[in-house]
């Protein structure tokens, strides 16, 4: 019961003041003209960019030598350094040991769009598809090749994974890949 009186008497106790203590806004201009911009002007001209390429498309090639250039596609890269951690009796943190940097996970997204004699058409492009899967498929490391990736030096990745949802409301299809970059590597021994 006291609780319950302290907790009434304690709102008796807040004062509420008016946010604005001083002349209200006016709309008018202050005096002034009011002028407008217009929000429909580019920022750049659509039409410089008809008819040009993308500037950093994505190729992959497979061991047999066949290529497959995506112009729509785009790369997320991550990496994780490999450090081991030592908890010391007697200090805080950790010492940390540094011993390699890992493999690069790339996640790529790929559109798809249905083409015929090199004009985009209305049809869902299964074609393209397929010619995506033959890569996805491979059980061995592929060549690949962007602008991007060359900022990394990555020329050569497994893909781990991918994941497709059916896209049915128009000619293009986006896929969703997991890959991992790959190093040519030397293991020699001494034991022999």
């Amino acid at each position: 019961m006291a609780a319950g009186a302290a907790t009434q008497a304690k709102g008796l106790l807040y004062r509420f003041q008016p946010s604005r203590t001083g002349k209200e806004p006016s709309w008018d201009g202050s005096g002034n003209n009011l002028t407008t911009h217009g929000l429909t002007s580019p920022i750049t001209d659509k039409s410089y960019w008809t008819e040009r390429y993308v500037l950093c498309c994505l190729t992959f090639e497979n061991a047999a030598g066949d290529r497959l250039v995506m112009n729509d596609a785009v790369v997320a890269v991550s990496r994780q350094k490999n450090i081991v951690s030592t908890q010391m009796v007697g200090m805080d943190g950790t010492v940390k040991e540094y011993i390699n940097d890992g493999d690069y996970n790339l996640n790529i997204v790929v559109g798809i769009a249905a083409v015929r004699d090199g004009v985009i058409v209305d049809e869902y492009p299964a074609d393209g598809l397929r010619e995506l899967r033959t890569f996805l498929d491979e059980k061995a490391a592929l060549s690949v090749q962007s602008d991007f990736l060359d900022v990394f030096d990555i020329n050569r990745l497994v893909i781990k994974s991918f994941s497709v949802t059916q896209d049915t409301a128009s000619n293009y299809q986006s896929v969703s890949l997991s890959a991992v970059s790959d190093e040519e590597y030397n293991v020699y021994s001494t034991d022999y």
